[in-house]
């Protein structure tokens, strides 16, 4: 199942939300002991004190300020617009930082059902219930073994501190800009290039319109690379699309 790789700052408020795209674990120590194990440690090799210090490094680590202007009354108005649309299953930006509340923003952290979002169902079909309790077994005699791996019904919400850095979209990278993520499925790039490293300030993400020598074609054809579903927002009026992602600029 194609993913793209999440965000590493403000770990701290993340902790007990259902972290990776499908939600398959609240434990921000776990989730990291899992990616060392992929990056090739074993349990009697694991360097717990290396990696608490990335820990301790990520927990308040903040998100890149969006490098480019900022038409401030029209981010008003889009805060307004996310606020409405966006706020409960994300959280909300602020002057005073992010307000990653679980409390004020009830969705937030929680996996939606996979019918319900409609994205790609690679990932979340790759990963079994038989792999998560051979996951839990992992560890299997240290104080940090695994135990809260666990098979869930559909991808998980996330914060949007930063958004602007985590193009391209979607658990699978499969959309790559916010402005076409607004759009219905039919109206979003079905081939675009990824590996531009120039931002595109308008839409969004990094420019992908353009062919180049040394980036990668990306097909939404091709199984696990779908663009459809997370259909939030695609109905809004344009004006409002656009202060939203302007406000997006600013999280």
């Amino acid at each position: 199942g194609a993913s793209d790789y999440p965000s590493l700052w403000m770990q701290a408020p993340r902790e007990g939300m259902n972290l990776h795209w499908d939600g398959n674990n609240p434990s921000v120590a776990e989730r990291n002991l899992s990616a060392a194990l992929g990056a090739g440690v074993t349990p009697v090799t694991v360097d717990r004190p290396a990696i608490a210090r990335i820990e301790g490094w990520m927990r308040d680590l903040p998100p890149p300020a969006w490098p480019g202007p900022v038409d401030e009354a029209l981010a008003q108005q889009g805060a307004g617009v996310f606020a409405e649309h966006c706020a409960a299953c994300h959280g909300m930006g602020g002057p005073e930082g992010y307000d990653y509340s679980t409390d004020r923003h009830p969705a937030l952290g929680q996996v939606v059902p996979l019918d319900e979002i409609g994205t790609d169902p690679g990932r979340w079909a790759s990963y079994t219930p038989d792999f998560s309790a051979a996951q839990n077994t992992l560890y299997a005699g240290y104080p940090w073994r695994f135990s809260h791996f666990r098979k869930t019904d559909g991808y998980a919400n996330h914060p949007l501190d930063g958004i602007w850095a985590r193009s391209p979209y979607l658990h699978n990278g499969a959309v790559p800009t916010l402005a076409d993520l607004l759009e219905p499925a039919e109206a979003r790039p079905g081939i675009w290039w990824r590996g531009h490293e120039e931002l595109d300030l308008d839409r969004v993400g990094y420019r992908s319109r353009v062919p180049g020598p040394d980036l990668f074609r990306y097909d939404t054809a091709a199984p696990g690379n779908s663009n459809a579903g997370h259909d939030y927002g695609t109905a809004l009026p344009a004006a409002e699309k656009a202060a939203l992602v302007e406000y997006m600029k600013t999280l």
